[in-house]
Protein backbone atom coordinates (compact mmCIF):
# COMPACT_ATOMS: atom_id res chain seq x y z
CA UNK A 1 0.00 0.00 0.00
CA UNK A 2 1.14 3.53 -0.65
CA UNK A 3 1.55 6.13 2.08
CA UNK A 4 -0.02 9.53 2.51
CA UNK A 5 0.67 12.35 4.90
CA UNK A 6 -1.27 12.83 7.11
CA UNK A 7 -1.90 9.18 8.02
CA UNK A 8 -4.55 6.93 6.57
CA UNK A 9 -8.07 8.20 7.01
CA UNK A 10 -9.24 6.46 10.15
CA UNK A 11 -12.90 7.26 9.73
CA UNK A 12 -15.23 7.39 12.71
CA UNK A 13 -13.69 5.42 15.58
CA UNK A 14 -16.66 5.87 17.88
CA UNK A 15 -17.81 2.53 19.32
CA UNK A 16 -14.91 0.58 17.75
CA UNK A 17 -13.77 -2.19 20.11
CA UNK A 18 -11.09 -3.82 17.97
CA UNK A 19 -9.44 -2.94 14.69
CA UNK A 20 -6.14 -3.54 12.88
CA UNK A 21 -4.81 -1.52 9.95
CA UNK A 22 -1.41 -1.91 8.28
CA UNK A 23 0.46 -0.60 5.26
CA UNK A 24 3.92 -1.51 3.97
CA UNK A 25 6.44 0.03 1.57
CA UNK A 26 9.67 -1.90 0.86
CA UNK A 27 13.08 -0.17 0.85
CA UNK A 28 16.55 -1.44 -0.14
CA UNK A 29 18.72 -3.39 2.36
CA UNK A 30 15.65 -5.39 3.44
CA UNK A 31 14.22 -2.31 5.15
CA UNK A 32 10.51 -1.59 5.23
CA UNK A 33 8.30 1.32 6.22
CA UNK A 34 5.14 0.07 7.92
CA UNK A 35 2.07 1.76 9.33
CA UNK A 36 0.27 0.07 12.22
CA UNK A 37 -2.98 0.94 13.86
CA UNK A 38 -4.25 -1.46 16.53
CA UNK A 39 -7.29 -1.00 18.71
CA UNK A 40 -8.16 -3.67 21.27
CA UNK A 41 -10.94 -3.52 23.83
CA UNK A 42 -11.55 0.12 22.80
CA UNK A 43 -7.93 1.00 23.69
CA UNK A 44 -5.54 2.33 21.05
CA UNK A 45 -2.45 0.15 21.42
CA UNK A 46 -0.50 1.61 18.50
CA UNK A 47 -1.11 4.25 15.84
CA UNK A 48 2.19 5.06 14.17
CA UNK A 49 4.69 4.56 11.36
CA UNK A 50 7.58 2.13 11.91
CA UNK A 51 10.89 1.71 10.12
CA UNK A 52 11.80 -1.98 9.94
CA UNK A 53 15.57 -2.53 10.10
CA UNK A 54 17.88 -5.46 10.80
CA UNK A 55 18.99 -5.89 14.40
CA UNK A 56 22.62 -6.01 13.29
CA UNK A 57 22.29 -2.44 12.01
CA UNK A 58 21.68 -1.16 15.56
CA UNK A 59 24.76 -1.13 17.84
CA UNK A 60 24.45 -3.81 20.53
CA UNK A 61 25.36 -1.41 23.31
CA UNK A 62 22.31 0.70 22.51
CA UNK A 63 19.77 -2.07 23.05
CA UNK A 64 18.69 -2.86 26.57
CA UNK A 65 19.14 -6.44 27.76
CA UNK A 66 16.23 -6.10 30.15
CA UNK A 67 13.75 -8.97 30.26
CA UNK A 68 10.71 -8.17 28.12
CA UNK A 69 7.21 -8.71 29.48
CA UNK A 70 4.57 -10.37 27.32
CA UNK A 71 2.41 -7.77 25.63
CA UNK A 72 0.59 -7.01 22.39
CA UNK A 73 2.81 -6.20 19.46
CA UNK A 74 4.64 -3.93 18.82
CA UNK A 75 6.70 -4.73 21.92
CA UNK A 76 8.67 -1.76 23.32
CA UNK A 77 12.35 -2.51 23.93
CA UNK A 78 13.97 0.86 24.61
CA UNK A 79 12.74 4.35 23.82
CA UNK A 80 11.28 4.25 20.30
CA UNK A 81 12.75 0.83 19.40
CA UNK A 82 10.14 -1.95 19.07
CA UNK A 83 10.01 -5.61 18.09
CA UNK A 84 7.21 -7.40 16.22
CA UNK A 85 5.74 -10.86 16.42
CA UNK A 86 7.63 -13.48 14.33
CA UNK A 87 10.38 -11.01 13.48
CA UNK A 88 13.43 -12.09 15.50
CA UNK A 89 16.00 -10.65 13.11
CA UNK A 90 14.44 -7.20 12.86
CA UNK A 91 13.48 -4.24 15.00
CA UNK A 92 10.94 -1.52 14.35
CA UNK A 93 11.75 2.15 14.96
CA UNK A 94 8.65 4.18 15.77
CA UNK A 95 8.84 7.41 13.81
CA UNK A 96 6.91 10.14 12.01
CA UNK A 97 6.10 10.06 8.31
CA UNK A 98 8.51 12.95 7.70
CA UNK A 99 11.44 10.73 8.70
CA UNK A 100 10.86 8.30 5.84
CA UNK A 101 9.24 10.64 3.30
CA UNK A 102 12.52 11.54 1.54
CA UNK A 103 13.57 7.87 1.38
CA UNK A 104 10.25 6.94 -0.22
CA UNK A 105 10.60 9.73 -2.81
CA UNK A 106 14.14 8.54 -3.67
CA UNK A 107 12.83 5.00 -4.07
CA UNK A 108 10.04 6.15 -6.39
CA UNK A 109 12.59 7.97 -8.58
CA UNK A 110 14.71 4.81 -8.58
CA UNK A 111 11.70 2.81 -9.77
CA UNK A 112 11.15 5.20 -12.70
CA UNK A 113 14.84 5.08 -13.73
CA UNK A 114 14.89 1.27 -13.47
CA UNK A 115 11.79 1.05 -15.67
CA UNK A 116 13.39 3.30 -18.31
CA UNK A 117 16.57 1.17 -18.31
CA UNK A 118 14.48 -2.00 -18.55
CA UNK A 119 12.60 -0.66 -21.58
CA UNK A 120 15.90 0.27 -23.22
CA UNK A 121 17.32 -3.21 -22.59
CA UNK A 122 14.20 -4.92 -23.96
CA UNK A 123 14.31 -2.72 -27.09
CA UNK A 124 17.92 -3.70 -27.84
CA UNK A 125 17.14 -7.39 -27.22
CA UNK A 126 14.23 -7.24 -29.68
CA UNK A 127 16.45 -5.59 -32.34
CA UNK A 128 19.14 -8.22 -31.74
CA UNK A 129 16.67 -11.12 -32.07
CA UNK A 130 15.16 -9.63 -35.24
CA UNK A 131 18.58 -9.58 -36.89
CA UNK A 132 19.25 -13.14 -35.81
CA UNK A 133 15.84 -14.28 -37.07
CA UNK A 134 16.51 -12.76 -40.49
CA UNK A 135 19.84 -14.59 -40.70
CA UNK A 136 22.04 -11.57 -39.97
CA UNK A 137 23.99 -13.02 -37.04
CA UNK A 138 27.58 -11.80 -37.29
CA UNK A 139 26.98 -8.12 -38.10
CA UNK A 140 28.30 -5.00 -36.40
CA UNK A 141 24.81 -3.96 -35.28
CA UNK A 142 24.46 -7.05 -33.07
CA UNK A 143 27.73 -6.31 -31.32
CA UNK A 144 26.52 -2.73 -30.73
CA UNK A 145 23.22 -3.96 -29.30
CA UNK A 146 24.97 -6.35 -26.91
CA UNK A 147 27.33 -3.62 -25.71
CA UNK A 148 24.38 -1.27 -25.18
CA UNK A 149 22.60 -3.91 -23.07
CA UNK A 150 25.75 -4.47 -20.99
CA UNK A 151 26.19 -0.73 -20.43
CA UNK A 152 22.57 -0.38 -19.33
CA UNK A 153 23.10 -3.22 -16.86
CA UNK A 154 26.23 -1.54 -15.47
CA UNK A 155 24.35 1.76 -15.13
CA UNK A 156 21.57 -0.07 -13.26
CA UNK A 157 24.10 -1.63 -10.84
CA UNK A 158 25.60 1.79 -10.08
CA UNK A 159 22.18 3.42 -9.67
CA UNK A 160 21.02 0.57 -7.42
CA UNK A 161 24.02 0.96 -5.12
CA UNK A 162 23.80 4.76 -5.20
CA UNK A 163 20.11 4.69 -4.20
CA UNK A 164 20.89 2.36 -1.31
CA UNK A 165 23.64 4.74 -0.15
CA UNK A 166 21.40 7.83 -0.42
CA UNK A 167 18.52 6.19 1.45
CA UNK A 168 20.82 4.81 4.16
CA UNK A 169 22.53 8.17 4.67
CA UNK A 170 19.18 9.96 4.82
CA UNK A 171 17.58 7.55 7.28
CA UNK A 172 20.72 7.16 9.37
CA UNK A 173 21.14 10.92 9.86
CA UNK A 174 17.48 11.40 10.79
CA UNK A 175 17.44 8.45 13.18
CA UNK A 176 20.64 9.69 14.81
CA UNK A 177 19.08 13.13 15.31
CA UNK A 178 15.83 11.73 16.69
CA UNK A 179 16.97 8.73 18.72
CA UNK A 180 20.71 9.29 19.27
CA UNK A 181 21.70 6.01 17.60
CA UNK A 182 23.86 5.54 14.48
CA UNK A 183 22.87 2.69 12.17
CA UNK A 184 25.50 0.22 10.98
CA UNK A 185 25.80 0.15 7.20
CA UNK A 186 24.31 -2.85 5.38
CA UNK A 187 24.64 -1.87 1.72
CA UNK A 188 24.30 -4.64 -0.86
CA UNK A 189 26.24 -4.48 -4.15
CA UNK A 190 24.59 -6.33 -7.03
CA UNK A 191 27.51 -8.46 -8.20
CA UNK A 192 25.29 -10.74 -10.31
CA UNK A 193 24.31 -7.93 -12.69
CA UNK A 194 27.92 -6.71 -12.87
CA UNK A 195 29.18 -10.19 -13.81
CA UNK A 196 26.35 -10.48 -16.34
CA UNK A 197 27.41 -7.11 -17.85
CA UNK A 198 31.05 -8.17 -18.16
CA UNK A 199 29.96 -11.44 -19.75
CA UNK A 200 27.90 -9.52 -22.33
CA UNK A 201 30.89 -7.27 -23.14
CA UNK A 202 32.95 -10.39 -23.87
CA UNK A 203 30.20 -11.79 -26.11
CA UNK A 204 29.92 -8.43 -27.91
CA UNK A 205 33.67 -8.53 -28.59
CA UNK A 206 33.30 -12.06 -29.93
CA UNK A 207 30.58 -10.82 -32.30
CA UNK A 208 32.90 -8.03 -33.45
CA UNK A 209 35.68 -10.49 -34.23
CA UNK A 210 33.20 -12.82 -35.91
CA UNK A 211 31.98 -9.94 -38.08
CA UNK A 212 35.56 -9.12 -39.13
CA UNK A 213 36.25 -12.75 -40.06
CA UNK A 214 33.02 -12.92 -42.07
CA UNK A 215 33.91 -9.72 -43.99
CA UNK A 216 37.45 -10.97 -44.69
CA UNK A 217 36.04 -14.28 -45.94
CA UNK A 218 33.62 -12.48 -48.23
CA UNK A 219 36.44 -10.33 -49.66
CA UNK A 220 38.60 -13.40 -50.20
CA UNK A 221 35.84 -15.14 -52.10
Amino acid sequence: MGFKDPKFEHGNMEGVKSKSLTGTFKLPMNMEVSYYQRIKDSEVLVDSYFLKIKKKQIPKQFLSEAELTETDYPTPIKGNIYSMASSDGYLYVKTDFSTVETALNILKSYGILSFVLLLGGISFIILFLRNCDSGDFFISQNATYLRAISYLAIIYVLIDYGVQWLIFQNLSSKIEDLFSVSLNSDLEFNWKYLIFSIFLVIIAQAFTEGTKLKEEQSLTI
